[in-house]
């Protein structure tokens, strides 16, 4: 049994899958800032704060119509060459994030803002904010 632990990976791989690489700061920043999905134009709206309590994102899904099926899987903040990934609390177009760690980055700073999304077929789709400032947090 113990083998075939240890082989699993090798026939994984054989098999063509391999474990999911989490995307470089340059895949993030190439991201669009708008997705035409089934005909819909979607955008994203962001906001973070940053204080002694952690760090904190929130996101908004847009389109001047109604939404398309999408739900949010994951947000990534780009600070410099740093990077912050977390999961997402989602309800339908909206989600946020939190870390008691932070995400290293300070009120005022400039960030960028990435969502994973899902399509209907489960998908993964990338969006991406324009430049953010990061808010005070309480």
């Amino acid at each position: 049994m113990k083998r075939f632990a240890l082989c699993l990976p090798l026939l994984l791989a054989a098999c063509g899958f391999s474990p999911a690489v989490p995307p470089s700061v340059g895949d993030l920043l190439s991201a669009p800032t708008a997705l035409n999905v089934g005909g819909q134009v979607v955008t994203l709206e962001s906001a973070s704060a940053s204080g002694a309590g952690g760090f904190g994102v929130k996101v908004r899904l847009n389109s001047r119509d109604a939404l398309p099926a999408l739900r949010l899987d994951g947000v990534f903040v780009v600070s410099g060459t740093d990077l912050w990934k977390s999961p997402l609390r989602a309800a339908g177009a909206q989600g946020s994030a939190f870390g008691r760690s932070g995400a290293g980055v300070q009120p005022g700073e400039t960030v960028q803002i990435v969502v994973r999304l899902r399509d209907a077929q489960g998908r993964p789709l990338w969006l991406r904010d324009g430049e953010t400032r990061v808010g005070t947090a309480p």
